[in-house]
C-alpha cells in the first residue's frame, strides 16, 4: 500500500521536476518575473498537479482502498481550487510574496519527506535530507528576505530552492522507476 502510494507520486515527477527547473531558470535569469508572474506560474504549477492527480484517481480505481482514494482526491480538488484563488487574490499575494513562497516550497518539503517515507530504493536517506534543506530553505526565505535586502536576495535563495527541489523530483523519479 505505502509503495503504490510512493509510485503515485513519482509517476508524474519527471515533469514536476522540468516545470520547477524551468521556473528556477526564469526566476534566476528575469528577477522581475518576482513581480508578477510567478503567481500565475505557481497557480498553474498547482492547478496541474491537481489535474495528474485526478487523472491518477480516475486510472487507478479499485488498486486502493477507497477512504484513501477518495482524500486523495480531495486533496487534488483542493489543489485545483487554490491554484484558481491564487489568481483571483493575486494582488494580496504579491504584497507578502516572500511569504507565499516560502510556505508553499514548505508544503512542497513535507511531500518529499513523505515520498521519502514511502520509498524503496537507495536513494531514501538523500531524499529525506534534500526535503529537509527545502523545507528549512522555505523558512530561510520567509525569515530572511521579508524586509531584508529585497529583490534580489529573494531571487537567489528562490531560484536555488527551486533547483534544488528539481533535484530532488528527478531523484524520486529514479527512485519510482527502479
Amino acid at each position: 500500500m505505502i509503495f503504490l502510494r510512493f509510485k503515485k507520486i513519482a509517476r508524474w515527477s519527471g515533469l514536476r521536476a522540468v516545470l520547477l527547473g524551468s521556473i528556477g531558470l526564469i526566476t534566476l535569469l528575469f528577477p522581475e518575473f518576482l513581480k508578477g508572474g510567478i503567481i500565475y506560474a505557481v497557480a498553474a504549477y498547482v492547478i496541474l498537479n491537481g489535474v495528474l492527480g485526478i487523472v491518477d484517481f480516475l486510472s487507478g480505481r479499485g488498486k486502493e482502498e477507497t477512504h484513501i482514494a477518495n482524500l486523495n482526491l480531495l486533496v487534488m480538488l483542493a489543489e485545483i481550487i487554490f491554484g484558481i484563488l491564487c489568481i483571483v487574490y493575486f494582488r494580496y499575494l504579491i504584497s507578502i510574496l516572500p511569504v507565499f513562497l516560502g510556505a508553499l516550497l514548505m508544503i512542497e518539503s513535507v511531500m518529499y519527506f513523505i515520498a521519502a517515507l514511502c520509498v524503496k530504493c537507495k536513494l531514501k536517506v538523500l531524499i529525506v535530507i534534500l526535503s529537509l534543506f527545502v523545507g528549512a530553505g522555505g523558512v530561510m526565505l520567509v525569515i530572511f528576505t521579508f524586509g531584508f535586502g529585497g529583490l534580489r536576495p529573494l531571487v537567489k535563495i528562490f531560484s536555488s530552492l527551486l533547483f534544488l527541489s528539481c533535484i530532488t523530483e528527478l531523484l524520486i523519479s529514479s527512485c519510482g522507476k527502479a
